[in-house]
């Protein structure tokens, strides 16, 4: 009994005990890890001066900030006030590049062309003569004193009051008059109306009476980006303006105009060139770097009409070619790509380049989300049915990026409610879309009468849009690919096993680009397309680059034969090709199989034409 009782009691102990135990504490979640790139947006979002400065230092003190970001908060410095913060910031970044093994002098030029913008901006004129002098040494260099590139520098430094005859001992030139003169003609060739111009986009410089290995492009534009110019040099009472520096991140009333850039001829598709010592190219020239030169603005739209018209009388095709930016985009850096693009292309015709008030800024997401606006929106409408009803075109593809389609599908919703049942366009390419994908769903299902073919390419690799969450806080993008937005007005391709390796937000300049120039050139829908596959979603289609349908399709092949088509035409093609194919074949020539294949292709499409007789023929 007693031993029960023992039992017993000791039971109630223990009850007790427990009872009187608090229960072990569950861990409070560890806090989330500062994202300084987001706070620092939110801040310039919410004009809080103070936390900028703070959070821009911090992020320059970072060792994982790169030059990229570091030259977006050392602008963020010069426009808080902050100058020396910037000077040395820029200053940074340039004395790594000069001591590289293969230093971009190129870069170098836009990189003491700012520093000396900056310095003047705050009254110090002295560190902006040293500025502008190295450019300007930079520019004669390696440039040339008849290159576009010259005029903005020199007519920065007449503007605003720097020390001229240093700048002009810095450049090389014996004295202020032969420095004049250059001037003077480095504007001359940027104010070229384009009625002296050689049929097609190149527009030849004098160098030294020989061809150049560049092309001097003629880049139309539309934007509606608010001018941001400082103190501008009149010449000929008419106003020398920089590309670089003129259009600022604020909005403005849309005004159009030119730009003159240098594209090399001797690089690859898609490009935009750095020098390289493995080639000897240890200085830059306009024969392997992508220059912005100088720029007109239109005192009118009819102006604009006008030139364009003329452009594109000089061209068979009287084709339109227009590209639209997306976010941390600067007018400038959309104007080389747009360039570099019309000369990848072959554009026959015209290039136009749409700019909207991106801040240009790795941390201005919100900021240049915060342009999505119904008056921003009618701008970008405005312009594209200009194109479409007033200048003649008989083609005009139209190519968003990024951010660029939050514009371009608003644009062509508010289209189809304006001019219903018209068809204005024929090719239509959303590039790596960062719209809800919901809202683009939405969208993009009402505007099928548009165009003749709507293009989404997505990727499931893309990191930018994967980031783009962090910003805006909400779901899947349209151009994510890993759920993809399958609609029956959309061709959607699958860019995720030709990704470039880094963001994977640039496909379609890089390893989609060749697909893109086959939509672009001859309208082939993605059946006729060998390079990609088809992988069933449920009841639709999406399409994969990197699963080509036949043996013979590569990339290289497909871009010979592509190419060949749009070179001499779709009817002469098999001819070109079965020829080339025989002659290598005689000769022994490795490039044997490429020409046996690229005919293959075109046969495989069922668009050859006439080919070599039967008794010379590559064998099939």
């Amino acid at each position: 009994m007693n031993r029960i009782r023992v039992t017993l009691m000791a039971t109630l102990l223990a009850i007790l005990a427990a009872c009187a135990t608090p229960p072990p504490q569950t861990p409070a979640p560890a806090a989330p890890p500062r994202d300084l790139l987001v706070e620092l947006g939110d801040a310039e979002a919410a004009g809080d001066h103070d936390a900028m400065l703070s959070l821009a230092h911090a992020l320059l003190a970072d060792p994982a900030t790169d030059d990229a970001l570091t030259l977006d908060l050392a602008d963020l410095l010069a426009r808080e006030g902050d100058t020396q913060g910037a000077l040395a910031a820029y200053q940074g970044v340039a004395d790594k590049e000069a001591a590289a093994p293969e230093p971009d002098w190129a870069r170098l030029i836009n990189l003491e062309g700012r520093m000396a913008e900056i310095a003047a901006a705050a009254g110090d004129t002295s560190t902006a003569s040293v500025h502008t002098g190295r450019a300007v040494e930079l520019v004669t260099q390696h440039l040339g004193i008849d290159h576009p590139r010259l005029a903005p520098l020199l007519a920065f430094a007449k503007a605003n009051g720097l020390d001229m005859p240093a700048i002009a001992m810095a450049g090389g030139f014996a004295t202020l008059e032969d420095m004049e003169l250059a001037l003077a003609d480095s504007i001359e060739r940027g104010r070229d109306t384009g009625a002296a111009m050689p049929s097609g986009r190149r527009l030849s410089p004098r160098v030294f009476g020989e061809e150049p290995d560049f092309d001097l492009v003629k880049v139309f534009y539309g934007t509606d980006r608010a001018p941001d110019p400082g103190e501008l040099l009149m010449v000929d009472g008419k106003p020398v303006l920089d590309a670089r520096t003129y259009y600022g991140s604020e909005r403005g009333k849309l005004e159009t105009g030119t730009v003159i850039v240098s594209v090399p001829r001797n690089r690859s598709l898609g490009e935009i060139p750095k020098p390289s010592v493995l080639r000897f190219d240890v200085r830059p020239d306009p024969a392997r770097h992508v220059i912005v030169g100088d720029m007109k603005i239109h005192p009118d739209m009819e102006a604009f009409v006008r030139e364009m018209k003329l452009e594109l009388a000089k061209s068979k095709r009287r084709e339109i070619f227009v590209f639209i930016h997306g976010y941390n985009t600067k007018f400038d850096a959309g104007i080389e790509r747009t360039a570099q693009l019309s000369v990848d292309l072959e554009v026959d015709g015209a290039t136009a380049f749409y700019s909207w008030p991106s801040a240009g800024s790795l941390f201005g997401y919100k900021a240049d989300r915060s342009q999505i606006t119904e008056e921003a929106v009618k701008d970008l409408e405005d312009f594209l049915l200009i194109l479409a009803d007033k200048t003649g075109a008989e083609r005009i593809s139209v190519v968003a990026h990024s951010m660029g389609n939050e514009f371009l599908t608003l644009a062509l919703e508010q289209m189809t409610r304006d001019r219903p049942g018209e068809k204005l366009f024929n090719e239509v390419i959303f590039a790596s879309p960062d719209v809800d994908a919901d809202d683009f769903i939405e969208r993009v299902s009402a505007i099928d009468s548009l165009a003749d073919d709507f293009t989404l390419y997505a990727s499931s690799k893309d990191r930018a849009l994967q980031a783009s969450r962090r910003f805006n806080g909400t779901g899947r993008r349209a151009g994510d690919s890993a759920e993809p937005v399958l609609l029956p007005v959309l061709n959607t391709i699958d860019t995720s096993a030709v990704s470039d390796g880094g963001l994977g937000h640039s496909d379609i300049f890089g390893g989609a680009f060749t697909d893109f120039q086959a939509i672009l050139w001859l309208s082939l829908e993605p059946d006729q397309r060998c390079l990609l596959g088809r992988r069933e979603e449920g009841n639709a289609v999406a399409w994969v680059l990197g699963s080509p349908r036949t043996e013979f399709c590569d990339q290289k092949a497909f871009s010979t034969a592509m190419t060949t088509m749009r070179r001499v035409g779709v009817e002469e093609s098999a001819f070109v090709l079965s020829e080339q194919a025989a002659e290598a074949q005689s000769l022994g020539s490795p490039d044997a199989p490429l020409w046996q294949s690229a005919l293959r292709i075109v046969q495989w499409l069922g668009v050859a034409g006439r080919f070599m007789p039967e008794t010379t023929a590559a064998p099939q």
